[in-house]
């Protein structure tokens, strides 16, 4: 192979020899590379870009972080000078890609892109036929459960669409190799030699309040030996109290997190290379992909949140954590210290590597539901018949041998999603117009019929409503989650909003929604907080009164919008909302949501949007003239035009025009509270309950697991760490924190229920009793017991 000729023997690995003596980089065959993190995965898909690149064919290479995506065309802008690397992940508006699909030779792209491109084939076909290689990264993330199934999906799509193509998967941790090797027809490679040996160690301690000493203790040791550290914790607030507990102990120390901006997390990662930080903290963010200078990686805490409980880390995520380890070139060796509790055997059996079987997400009927209506608007599949060849060909196929289309898309025939035509004597599949807008905007079906069902139920939503059912639909993320503490702010801040879902009942609400308990909750604050950036304008401002990250208001913010786009689509196929103002003053449905949008996407409040009604103000220009004291519609209509023209970028011109545009529209009885919504009575509620019992802790406690250890100690476990309660002379004590605050903890709690504690098995039913309210109880909805 002429490019691999050009590199020295002697310089490469035992692996990447092998790799190379085998002929698997030029096969023909699709091909799984399974070898440690710093291994050379990447720099022998180098080789097999390199090698397509010099034929003047295409290469797709698929990554599943932004980030790394920046970096590698950083990277290979420079190694492949000769030829166009095209950075696709959404990052970009159409038409505003430095490269062009039509140009781009090497095409890095999230999963997400390329399932777009391959859904809508035919805009592409330009140059998908002329791609011979699609390298995925991270291939594990096949199991992902939210993004697995669409992966699935596209190299499904791939396949068919240009036989010839290879795939290339690259991954640390697959514990079914073989078999995913097996159901793409190709071959594989396996080797667990790394070029900085990992050395594992478990520190142990009796009391969780000793964890804090112990990651100081090992991060100064390795510090004295010239290493630098990487911690992973399990959740941002950790990560910042750990930074901020370091740094008071005199290490330089940072944070990084998904709540931090892109600008941010690369400018701690620069620090980190650049020596300017001795540790970073950092939860699953820097899991994959990122390539840091860390000798030591400290795996803080072994457990997390999977949804519904707290359970033990797979041995997977261990290892591609423990993989950041060990600089090539720096080190002899790297280090892996695990963080664990004294009674648990199971964290030194992480070092065995014993990787857990990547597991198909295409199983579950919304995902088989997505690729069906892929499939059919794509036009890759026309008839019931073929969908059925398909998916018996698909991994979930040959995992689970039980899975069948048949039930799904009956449902989504039933649902209207999809049609039959009777063409020459068969049956034709062909999504409908509600079936698009799932295709086009990448949403589970189960999304498009949620909006149908609200709105066939109601047409009249005011923007909380909107809002609140935008963000049930399982495409919205992030939800931002309430804690027990902020209930009562929660409540008191729906006193002033204008709402009919919330009138209703939570048995109604849950029927509609679908939804409940804490995820209702926490759907309820998500609307709340981008409803209150659209008042403020300001998400430094909003994330401060709603307890997120500024970074976290602009997820909100891209997510409302690209959800309200499709939720508009719906109502205009479903011809809702194009009535007068009616009796209560609400504007039509239609007009109501893209107002909302402009709202959102803008930063403002129902006066201010007005202005975006003359045609040439946007968003952005109404944020200007607002600062310019110009507020609403009516205030343009009464501005001089030396008032608009000493705006820089206003010409006198302009500002007549506007002026006259302004002024026509109001005549024709358009107000500038034309948007604006008054608060409706809510019949929502706070349950009271005993003052020296914290319900909180209390129902946290009916969900841990208490096992005597002997006749006055106990382990419990099931939160964020295990503990150990001890009673002695009818004294209980925690080892946990909020213990030693002084307060009666929820491990105590759990404890004294085991025993048969009778007030607190009472007030626990009373938590747990299931009644159909006429009203919402907050903390009902948080117990989960409503």
């Amino acid at each position: 192979m002429q490019v691999l000729n050009s590199f020295a023997s002697d310089k490469l690995s035992i692996p990447q020899q092998e790799v190379c003596d085998s002929g698997l980089l030029s096969s023909g065959f699709h091909t799984i590379l399974q070898m440690p993190t710093g291994s050379g995965k990447t720099w022998l898909a180098e080789q097999a870009i390199a090698n397509i690149l010099s034929g003047d064919r295409r290469v797709i290479y698929v990554v599943p972080l932004r980030a790394l995506a920046d970096e590698l065309r950083s990277r290979w802008q420079k190694r492949f000078e000769a030829k166009k690397v095209g950075l696709f992940t959404g990052d970009y508006n159409q038409g505003e890609y430095p490269v062009s699909f039509k140009d781009a030779q090497l095409l890095i792209m999230t999963p997400e892109k390329l399932d777009a491109c391959t859904r809508n084939w035919r805009s592409h076909w330009h140059w998908l036929p002329d791609v011979d290689l699609v390298v995925v990264d991270e291939l594990h993330l096949l199991g992902d459960p939210h993004r697995g199934h669409r992966l699935e999906g596209v190299l499904m799509r791939l396949i068919r669409l240009n036989p010839f193509l290879r795939i290339f998967g690259l991954s640390a941790t697959l514990g079914n190799r073989h078999q995913l090797a097996d159901w793409l027809g190709g071959v594989e490679y396996y080797s667990n030699w790394r070029p900085v040996p990992l050395s594992w160690k478990v520190v142990r301690y009796k009391k969780a309040q000793q964890k804090p000493e112990l990651l100081l203790r090992e991060i100064k040791r390795n510090l004295s030996d010239g290493g630098k550290s990487l911690v992973f914790v399990q959740s941002r607030r950790r990560a910042e109290a750990l930074a901020k507990f370091l740094q008071e102990a005199g290490l330089k120390a940072s944070h990084h997190h998904a709540g931090l901006n892109r600008e941010k997390r690369q400018k701690i990662e620069e620090e980190f290379r650049n020596n300017h930080l001795d540790v970073l903290i950092a939860t699953a963010t820097l899991e994959m992909g990122l390539n840091l200078p860390a000798r030591q990686v400290i795996l803080y805490d072994l457990q997390f949140f999977d949804g519904e409980d707290f359970v033990s880390l797979p041995v997977n995520n261990v290892w591609q954590r423990a993989g950041r380890a060990g600089r090539l070139g720096f080190d002899k060796t790297g280090e892996v210290v695990l963080i664990a509790p004294k009674w648990d055997g199971k964290a030194d059996e992480y070092a065995k590597g014993k990787f857990e079987p990547i597991r198909s997400s295409l199983i579950r009927p919304q995902a088989i539901a997505e690729q069906i209506l892929a499939e059919v608007a794509s036009g890759l599949c026309n008839y019931a018949e073929q969908l059925e060849r398909l998916f018996a060909t698909s991994l979930a196929a040959k995992q689970y041998p039980s899975l069948s289309v048949k039930q799904v898309l009956k449902d989504m025939l039933e649902a209207e999603m999809l049609q039959e035509i009777e063409v020459e004597g068969s049956l034709k599949l062909r999504a409908n117009r509600l079936g698009w807008v799932a295709v086009r905007h990448l949403l589970m079906p189960k999304t498009v019929l949620l909006f149908q069902r609200v709105l066939n139920s109601y047409s009249q939503l005011t923007f909380l409503d909107i809002l609140i059912l935008v963000a049930s639909s399982d495409d919205f993320s992030p939800l931002l989650p309430v804690d027990y503490e902020s209930l009562e702010e929660l409540e008191e801040r729906l006193q002033h909003e204008s709402t009919f879902f919330l009138e209703c009942s939570h048995e109604t609400i849950q029927k509609i929604l679908g939804i409940g308990g804490k995820r209702l909750l926490s759907v309820i604050h998500t609307a709340l907080t981008i409803r209150n950036f659209t008042r403020l304008g300001d998400a430094e401002l909003t994330a401060q009164q709603s307890g997120c990250y500024e970074f976290e208001v602009y997820q909100l913010q891209e997510s409302f919008c690209r959800l309200l786009q499709a939720l508009l689509q719906v109502v205009i196929i479903l011809d809702k909302g194009k009535e007068s103002i009616n009796e209560i003053g609400l504007v039509p449905l239609q007009e109501r949501i893209y107002t909302l949008s402009r709202m959102i996407e803008g930063g403002l409040n129902e006066e201010s949007v007005t202005l975006t009604i003359i045609p040439g103000i946007g968003t952005k220009l109404a944020h200007r003239l607002k600062s310019f004291n110009i507020k609403d519609l009516e205030d343009l209509g009464l501005a001089e035009v030396s008032d608009l023209s000493s705006i820089p970028g206003i010409s006198d011109k302009r500002a007549q025009k506007w002026i006259e545009q302004a002024d026509d529209i109001i005549q024709g009885n358009y107000s500038a509270y034309r948007y604006r919504e008054e608060p409706t009575a809510h019949c929502i509620k706070l349950t009271n309950f005993p003052a020296d019992i914290d319900p909180y802790r209390l129902r946290r406690a009916l969900s841990l697991t208490v096992s005597s250890l002997n006749h006055f100690s106990y382990k419990v476990t099931g939160g964020l760490d295990p503990h150990l309660v001890t009673n002695r002379n009818k004294k209980m004590e925690c080892d946990c924190i909020d213990w030693q605050k002084g307060n009666v903890c929820k491990h105590i709690f759990a404890v004294k229920i085991k025993q048969g504690d009778k007030t607190l098995k009472d007030l626990s039913n009373q938590l747990l009793a299931t009644d159909s309210l006429q009203e919402l109880n907050l903390l009902k909805l948080w117990m989960g017991t409503c």
